[in-house]
């Protein structure tokens, strides 16, 4: 794995080790409630990066035998183009960090595509919001005649035909879970399917935090950008 060094004003340099998580709760998933930008925005479509609206953390999943809330998916986010993206975090030493979790992404996906409606979508958005929905919204796309109804509008249409975006974030991805990811992103025109890399690296007293990027070959990023325009 690539070492991190920082580096001193005489330009010595001191290696930091990487750190894995003990609690996937509280050193993975509140990391990132609390710093969207992990999210890798500009990564992601560098262009035009993308900033995100949290819809809820822990966001019910209806199950189809009964549509009474069974699971929940770790976030909900949308852009600032309405397009819905699910974000599940997975901890380095968890074994299902690989096929198991991606098939447990699709159930989220096609079981949220089909029941959440908009009025489910704004309880939850305000309820995050603190009721601060509509000023939200209007930072999130920076346009002032963008309403609540509209912007729910479009992403409930994404939604309904399968525009979303699939994200995995966790410390380290193995091998196993990139390959199926990017061969999902070359089959799959309007989803992307995606892993972020959430590195930790400490000196002993403070830690950093390197996000990258995985999913995007150009073969997909070229596909999706010729359906969106279209």
């Amino acid at each position: 794995m690539p070492r991190v060094f920082a580096v001193d004003n005489d330009s010595r340099t001191v290696s930091w080790k990487q750190v894995h998580c003990a609690d996937e709760d509280k050193e993975l998933q509140k990391l990132l409630q609390n710093n969207f930008d992990l999210l890798c925005g500009e990564q992601i479509k560098p262009d035009n990066p993308r900033r995100w609206l949290l819809i809820k953390r822990e966001m019910p999943v209806p199950d189809p035998a009964t549509t009474a809330n069974r699971w929940s998916i770790d976030f909900f986010f949308v852009d600032q183009d309405g397009m819905p993206t699910f974000v599940e975090c997975k901890r380095y030493k968890d074994t299902r960090a690989r096929r198991e979790v991606v098939g447990q992404m699709l159930e989220y996906a096609a079981n949220g595509q089909y029941y959440w409606d908009k009025d489910i979508l704004r309880k939850y958005a305000e309820g995050t919001a603190s009721g601060m929905l509509s000023e939200a919204i209007t930072t999130l796309t920076r346009d002032n005649s963008q309403t609540i109804d509209t912007f729910l509008d479009a992403l409930i249409a994404k939604l309904k035909v399968g525009e979303i975006r699939l994200i995995f974030f966790m410390e380290e991805s193995p091998y196993e879970l990139r390959s199926i990811v990017e061969f999902l992103n070359n089959q799959m025109e309007l989803a992307e399917v995606l892993i972020i890399e959430a590195k930790q690296y400490t000196d002993g007293s403070s830690r950093v935090v390197i996000p990258l990027l995985f999913g995007f070959t150009e073969q997909a990023r070229q596909l999706k950008k010729s359906i969106t325009v279209s």
